[in-house]
């Protein structure tokens, strides 16, 4: 297998997700965008293993996924014939990549083989930057920053794409037994697990949803200070995935919070108008 076939693999796979994910990646140098490629990919291996498997299953599926990472950052990764590990090994060294992201994404995920109660938002936090911070500071790693450290800018924007995710996905997790929101925000709210896990759309759950959004906001603002760090070859890309998580909140927020109903989406062609507003106002925000 060549480097060139490894890479194309890892393209397939980021293709076929249908993640909002590829619509940005499209905006990167080839050389960056491929090495997205290969995080995403890996990374997917990681969401697959406590979306498809249970328990101790579960558990072994990520025990091989830390195998893939650690013979990828072995001294032969080049004479593997998985298309996972020649592609990250070489973009981990390509970009001088930080291993430690890559090892708490996996301590994320092991988290969620058995489903947690988390009592207030700095336990889900920890989880967060797991399970989201992590992928924030791998991709900061390829785009590149041109001063400073923006490692906790990075961190930052993983937790508020993670945040906008579990809001959105609030009815598809509590089927599958996971609860994301603090306990703390159901006594704040009157609301209680047992209204969530019977989908009820009620005043209270409003005001708990609403308070959700707003935090989300807060981390949405925070990052802003990272586009003028990150290198300008990559600014429309990260522009993009921002935009298109940015509007996924608002559309939430528009509709009333209705996510117990039906699943919120921000449709292909709204994603291919962020994609082309970026092209040509890259700057803006």
């Amino acid at each position: 297998m060549t480097l060139d076939e490894a890479y194309s693999v890892c393209k397939s796979i980021a293709r076929q997700s249908g993640t909002s994910f590829y619509y940005g990646l499209q905006l990167l140098p080839v050389v960056k965008r491929r090495s997205m490629y290969a995080v995403y990919a890996w990374s997917r291996l990681c969401d697959d293993a406590v979306d498809e498997f249970s328990g101790e299953e579960a558990m072994s599926q990520l025990n091989r996924i830390q195998e893939v990472l650690e013979r990828a950052l072995a001294d032969d990764y080049e004479q593997q014939t998985d298309a996972i590990v020649y592609a990250l090994g070489d973009s981990i060294r390509r970009f001088q990549l930080p291993i430690a992201p890559f090892y708490g994404l996996l301590e994320g995920m092991r988290m969620d083989i058995q489903p947690q109660i988390y009592r207030t938002f700095d336990e889900l936090k920890e989880y967060l930057k797991r399970v989201a911070g992590t992928i924030g500071e791998m991709c900061i790693g390829i785009f590149g920053i041109r001063e400073g450290d923006a490692s906790e800018m990075a961190v930052d924007m993983g937790i508020a794409l993670q945040l906008t995710n579990i809001l959105r996905d609030l009815k598809e997790d509590v089927e599958r037994g996971r609860i994301y929101l603090p306990q703390e925000d159901f006594e704040r709210f009157g609301y209680s697990m047992g209204d969530l896990k019977a989908l009820r759309h009620t005043p209270t759950f409003i005001e708990l949803m609403s308070f959700q959004v707003s935090r989300a906001y807060q981390f949405y603002h925070r990052v802003r200070p990272l586009f003028s760090m990150v290198e300008p070859d990559s600014l429309r890309c990260m522009r993009v995935l921002y935009m298109v998580y940015f509007n996924l909140l608002k559309r939430i927020e528009e509709d009333g919070y209705n996510v117990l109903a039906r699943r919120i989406r921000i449709s292909t062609p709204r994603k291919l108008w962020l994609v082309g507003e970026t092209l040509w106002r890259p700057k803006m925000v």
